[in-house]
């Protein structure tokens, strides 16, 4: 009975050391960037842990996977695993972050669903939580209250969700207390807590703010200085405003709207020596954006608003120029994006490369591409190893088949062989024992003298009772007869003594090779066993390599769809920008024949 009842016991034991074996190198692969193998190990988990499903839940979250995502958290969320509830705190990481993800593929009402499920206290989570919860309700989010400085400190979020205060505040046209905001920020900011494992895993794999915090930091920083300059616009208090943006970086991720706002301080400031510089620049530094298309018209109308007619006019013309490069450059962004560029991007153009970085509809299908592409190229090493473990199933089969159809019909026919013969010698063997002086049991040539010795023996010992019968005395010649027969035994019982031990050894022999024989047949036979296994995991591996290359198939097609949404984008956008071009070079000859009338009429007044 107390067997019994310790069973379960044990292979339940047995079972959770086998999922935490699975879950650790499950682990190891996570932190190799193998997301694909990673899930591999948790698939043979027998009964995973609810940490090696949240795991799996993570890397599902990885690939891009959020129907399968959201299909194992419910599971996590309703179901008791081999090791309990899943703790709170970890259920929470994993509803946050993936109410977060929901967000971020435009799905607001699924974000909403699952942050409803977090239950307090959140602790570390607060500022992640806040911050998100803003997100949902943007724009209409709580009042700001002065005790997120204390509850979110030393967390992240707490600039972010700060930032989000004073957006809000100055939506609703009070620059002022924003300013007051963003300084009490300026002097709370704090270093950045490193995240736990979960929340890496849980976050977006491309996240600029897990990538690098010194990063982080610089671009945070200058943020917060482009956006108090906004503010100070907003306020029009425009030397102030010129005076934070003339310090601002250069090589910051941030310059280029930071230039573009500080070309329009200098507009109003009507400092047109530092404008024209500043437009020079925009042009230089960002051939392919906007500002510096509309940078190259504003050259020539600065000119003309200071009178400087002819250099104004110059200016247009270089301009009319400037736009039909751009107009033509635009026309070559026809070609479209292939997939080798992508894996690739030192090959792509550099007006792919930029429009990839600058729109977000088009980096979140790159980011997409690239983690079908990743999953591809790890689904083509499964289907190697899968190929490879068939050719050697296959292998052992041929050999197995090889082995039943020559060697065990020799083996047969030799242990048929072998059987007659030592038959064959246990009957010899058996006769001799029954037989006296059997003649068998002599050595070699002392058969044939046993046999004239035997005879001679027969006819002396007839004799002899011939001549008794005549009444004669023999008495002396049937014991020299009787000596005679006595040399004889002894020296038939010296011969067959060792005959009889050369039989036994022959019979010993004979044996040890029908025991060998059958040992080998006992094996081959083994193989027939064998073979239906192997021939099952022929099946079973030729059923998967199926299935994958099904999957391989399903993600070739889903890498091209992709494909063909990032190029319908692209051309989508290269319309847009030719429009935009359109319509600055239309403004630019307006301009010029405006000017050119001007210089005419000035021309005429003059004669």
């Amino acid at each position: 009975m107390t067997l019994l009842l310790s069973a379960p016991s044990a292979q339940a034991t047995e079972s959770l050391l086998q999922t935490e074996k699975q879950y650790r190198l499950a682990a190891w692969h996570f932190f190799r960037d193998d997301d694909y193998q990673a899930l591999l190990h948790l698939s043979l988990a027998p009964e995973p842990a609810a940490k090696a499903r949240l795991l799996q839940a993570g890397l599902f979250l990885q690939l891009d996977m959020p129907a399968a995502t959201a299909a194992l958290l419910e599971q996590l969320l309703a179901e008791q695993t081999v090791s309990g509830a899943l703790p709170q705190e970890l259920r929470n990481v994993a509803l946050l972050q993936f109410s977060q993800y929901q967000f971020e593929q435009q799905q607001p009402e699924q974000a909403r669903f699952y942050f409803a499920k977090l239950s307090a206290p959140l602790l570390q989570l607060t500022g992640q939580a806040t911050l998100l919860q803003q997100m949902l309700t943007w724009p209409n989010i709580a009042s700001f209250d002065d005790k997120v400085f204390q509850q979110l400190a030393g967390q992240a979020e707490l600039p972010y969700v700060v930032i989000n205060h004073i957006l809000a505040l100055r939506q609703q046209q009070k620059s002022a207390q924003a300013l007051q905001l963003l300084a009490r920020l300026n002097t709370a900011l704090s270093k950045p807590t490193t995240m736990s494992f979960w929340q890496q895993l849980f976050r977006e794999p491309s996240s600029v703010t897990g990538s690098d915090d010194r990063v982080e930091r610089d671009a945070l920083a200058d943020y917060l200085l482009l956006l108090k300059a906004g503010l100070l616009v907003d306020e029009k208090r425009w030397a102030e405003a010129q005076q934070v943006l003339r310090g601002f970086a250069s090589n910051s991720v941030l310059t280029l709207p930071a230039m573009t706002l500080y070309r329009d301080v200098l507009i109003e400031n009507r400092q047109i020596p530092v404008l024209l510089a500043v437009l020079q620049q925009l042009i230089t530094r960002y051939p392919l954006a906007p500002a510096s298309w509309l940078a190259a018209h504003q050259i020539g109308m600065q000119l003309e608003l200071t009178f400087e007619q002819q250099q104004a006019l110059a200016a247009y013309r270089w301009a009319e120029q400037y736009y039909q490069r751009q107009l033509t450059a635009n026309a070559g962004y026809r070609v479209p994006v292939t997939a080798e560029q992508l894996a690739n991007p030192d090959t792509l153009t550099p007006w792919q490369f930029y429009q990839l970085r600058q729109q977000s509809a088009l980096y979140q299908l790159n980011r997409q591409f690239d983690a079908v592409a990743q999953l591809q190229q790890q689904q083509q090493q499964r289907l190697a190893r899968l190929a490879h473990l068939t050719d050697v199933v296959q292998s052992k089969l041929e050999q197995q088949q090889q082995l039943l159809t020559q060697a065990l019909p020799r083996l047969t026919a030799k242990q048929q062989g072998l059987q007659a013969q030592s038959a064959a010698l246990a009957e010899t063997i058996r006769q001799a024992q029954t037989e006296p002086m059997a003649q068998l049991l002599w050595l070699n040539d002392a058969e044939q003298a046993f046999n004239q010795q035997q005879h001679m023996l027969t006819r002396a010992s007839s004799r002899l009772q011939q001549l008794a019968a005549d009444g004669r005395d023999m008495t002396a010649e049937n014991a020299r007869l009787q000596r005679l027969k006595g040399l004889l035994t002894w020296h038939y019982q010296q011969n067959s003594a060792e005959r009889s031990y050369q039989l036994a050894q022959l019979q010993q022999q004979l044996t040890a090779e029908l025991q060998q024989i059958d040992s080998g047949i006992q094996r081959l036979a083994a193989l027939e066993g064998k073979t239906t296994r192997l021939l099952a995991q022929q099946q079973q591996l030729t059923q998967s390599m199926a299935n994958e290359q099904g999957f391989s198939v399903l993600l070739a097609e889903q890498q091209q769809q992709l494909l063909r949404s990032l190029n319908q984008a692209l051309q989508q956008q290269r319309l847009a920008e030719r429009e935009q071009l359109m319509a600055l070079q239309r403004l630019n000859t307006q301009a010029i024949a405006r000017l050119m009338e001007q210089v005419l009429l000035s021309t005429e007044e003059a004669n």
